[in-house]
């Protein structure tokens, strides 16, 4: 039996109301939300080749060239599931839809552990495939191997606002993506010079600044954030038949 979710703030029912002006909604937070990437992007090139120089510049230009082909890879994977849960609001079946997030999650996690135990460790075959500059190759390898460190983090981060989007609530991803950005360009000074008690780390220093919002500013799977389709996959209290994965547990 289908069972309808509360509505919170930010999230739109995206089957009523004109067309127009319902997808207008939906839309501008989701740009949003890439234009401060986007953005983000941009600010941590200016630390980095204002406080490292130009050979840490190219350092990081190689690094997320991997990063932007893993993300392009959640990407696809985190449509599919998108699509199924927004199917599933859609007939107002909230079980569905969390078994589509506890399934998602619960297979993606141990591939972004592997992508990034295998990309520490195949980092130097990476970059000498990408043809990095032998001037820029130590930092390179620093600022990649700390990027994957944070993979699965930034994966799931990804998956996460992908299928708060699927839900209909594509506010939410946009205020964490604004405390990601802020975090990262207030960090990343802080970690490449050592300001204040944290370590002088350079090049690794700004892949640390990425990576720490980006683990701390994940819509948590709370009630204030997902409680409709996350708690499934988080919080171990599951609906029964909810998770496929974990047969049973849907018993408090």
């Amino acid at each position: 039996m289908a069972s309808q979710a509360p509505a919170r703030p930010g999230q739109r029912d995206l089957t009523s109301g004109p067309i127009a002006s319902t997808l207008l909604a939906f839309a501008i937070p989701t740009l949003g939300s890439s234009v401060l990437q986007s953005l983000n992007g941009s600010i941590n090139a200016i630390w980095v080749g204002r406080f490292l120089g130009e050979d840490a510049l190219a350092a990081t230009a190689n690094g997320n060239i991997v990063l932007f082909m893993l993300l392009a890879f959640v990407f696809g994977f985190g449509m599919a599931s998108t699509i199924l849960i927004g199917q599933a609001f859609g007939r107002r079946d909230i079980i569905e839809a969390r078994r589509v997030v506890g399934t998602a999650i619960g297979s993606f996690v141990p591939i972004a552990i592997v992508v990034a135990v295998a990309g520490w460790l195949a980092a130097p075959h990476i970059l000498g495939l990408l043809g990095t500059p032998g001037n820029s190759l130590a930092l390179a390898l620093s600022y990649l191997r700390v990027i994957f460190v944070g993979m699965p983090a930034a994966l799931m981060m990804t998956m996460l606002m992908m299928a708060l989007r699927g839900s209909g609530d594509s506010l939410t991803p946009l205020w964490f993506m604004g405390l990601s950005v802020l975090l990262d360009s207030s960090l990343n000074p802080v970690f490449i010079l050592g300001l204040g008690p944290a370590p002088a780390l350079g090049i690794a220093g700004a892949a640390t600044a990425r990576r720490s919002p980006i683990m701390s500013a994940s819509p948590p799977c709370s009630s204030t954030s997902m409680p409709a389709i996350c708690r499934c996959a988080c919080a171990g209290r599951k609906s029964p038949g909810c998770c496929p994965i974990r047969p049973g547990c849907g018993q408090s």
